[in-house]
């Protein structure tokens, strides 16, 4: 098989691109595409556990808690522990990181249109489907 029929390849090169377009939009905010993920987890639903968080972004508890360190380090967030129970923690935003919201936002809107220009919405639905489909057959092997 040749290099550039690797479905491998032809993602991940697709992923590195977009990455670095992302990156570059979301650089004005300071803070990285993974970042942003995080923060748009906290604006649709406040106060999180890392775990929650881990499992809504699909990876692991120790790159939640490194994105913790980070985002809390800019004071976007905040991580509490439970009065109750010590060894439970929930994450918060921050008033720096609700005021970042509507600019981001923005800014990933532009983005995403940029990204799929040229393409239907019958398009986007189909590559959407179509990487699920990838996703899970990946999965299930």
């Amino acid at each position: 098989m040749e290099l550039y029929d690797c479905i491998n390849f032809i993602l991940n090169s697709t992923q590195n691109a977009v990455h670095s377009y992302f990156r570059d939009k979301l650089q004005p905010f300071g803070v990285t595409p993974i970042q942003y993920s995080l923060l748009k987890c906290l604006w649709e639903e406040d106060t999180q556990t890392p775990s929650q968080l881990a499992q809504t972004l699909q990876v692991d508890s120790s790159t939640v808690t490194g994105l913790l360190e980070r985002l809390e380090r800019k004071q976007l967030i905040v991580r509490r522990y439970s009065q109750e129970d010590r060894r439970s923690v929930f994450v918060c935003l921050e008033e720096g990181g609700r005021k970042l919201q509507d600019e981001i936002e923005e800014a990933i809107s532009e983005a995403n249109a940029a990204i799929m220009n040229g393409m239907t919405a019958e398009e986007i639905q189909r590559l959407k489907d179509q990487c699920g489909l990838m996703k899970e057959n990946a999965r299930s092997r």
